[in-house]
């Protein structure tokens, strides 16, 4: 079965690290610009074209300039190919102008080790049956990258009932909408696909310049759990930090961003 995220990260592989890439409008935010999640996968996906080891450890991306839905190129290079770690970066091209660079670590998880000390539980909150369907409130179409989602959530959040409520914080259920299992892959994208929590205090609009995910695990899951947090907004730009976790209680990944309010 095919699925709109492999279908939307495909690329081309060119030869010597260069693979052609499409970038699609399926994919935009309210700004009218790919989703800072898409194009993270778009570069963690030619990264593994690439890579001695088959699962993505960590990917630390900075965005120069917003995407556009069009043609484009990535060059990976291998920067260090080690025993249990090797490490690559990527170059997102569109018009002879670098778009965003990434830093990757990639392993793999049958090679990793056996320590565990976990004494953060995931939080507890209903299953997502139990909870409210919000992103039917959102007119499809309006923001393309909500339609590639399902969210659930306890309640509809503050923000978007016309209620918000002053807490920079989140918490709710999310799955492809087509259905797609979860994979290192789709949730580092999902990883950047919430709605800003500082949508709370009244600042929606906002643009990733820095993000980071750590995988903890190969997920097995249909549906992540996400908390999301804002802790401090300076000078207009805000962090954002997500703990995605599976539907038994596994913690996924953990990401956190840097990014800049665009509506003040």
């Amino acid at each position: 079965m095919s699925y709109l995220l492999d279908d939307a990260v495909a690329a081309e592989p060119l030869g010597g690290g260069l693979s052609r890439v499409r970038i699609t409008a399926d994919w935009n935010t309210a700004n009218q610009t790919p989703n800072g999640g898409y194009v993270l996968a778009l570069l963690q996906h030619a990264v593994l074209q690439e890579s001695a080891h088959p699962d993505a450890l960590s990917i630390s991306i900075t965005y120069f300039r917003p995407a556009l839905p069009g043609p484009g190129e990535i060059r990976v290079r291998e920067v260090r190919r080690g025993r249990r770690v090797s490490t690559y970066d990527a170059v997102l091209v569109q018009a002879d102008k670098e778009i965003a660079h990434a830093v990757v670590s990639t392993h793999d998880w049958e090679a990793a080790g056996t320590v565990e000390h976990t004494p953060h539980a995931a939080p507890v909150i209903p299953r997502p049956e139990d909870c409210e369907d919000f992103g039917a409130l959102v007119p499809t179409g309006m923001v393309p990258v909500l339609d590639r989602y399902a969210y659930r959530s306890p309640e509809v959040p503050g923000w978007l009932s016309g209620k918000p409520s002053g807490v920079t914080e989140s918490l709710g259920w999310i799955r492809a909408a087509d259905g797609r299992p979860v994979d290192a892959l789709l949730a580092g994208a999902m990883t950047d696909a919430f709605a800003p929590v500082t949508a709370e205090i009244g600042h929606l609009a906002s643009a990733t310049i820095q993000l980071t995910v750590h995988y903890r695990r190969r997920p097995e899951t249909l549906w992540a759990l996400g908390h999301v947090t804002s802790r401090h907004v300076i000078a207009g730009y805000h962090d954002e930090d997500v703990e995605l976790w599976d539907e038994q209680g596994r913690l996924i990944a953990q990401s956190r961003q840097l990014a800049i309010l665009t509506n003040g």
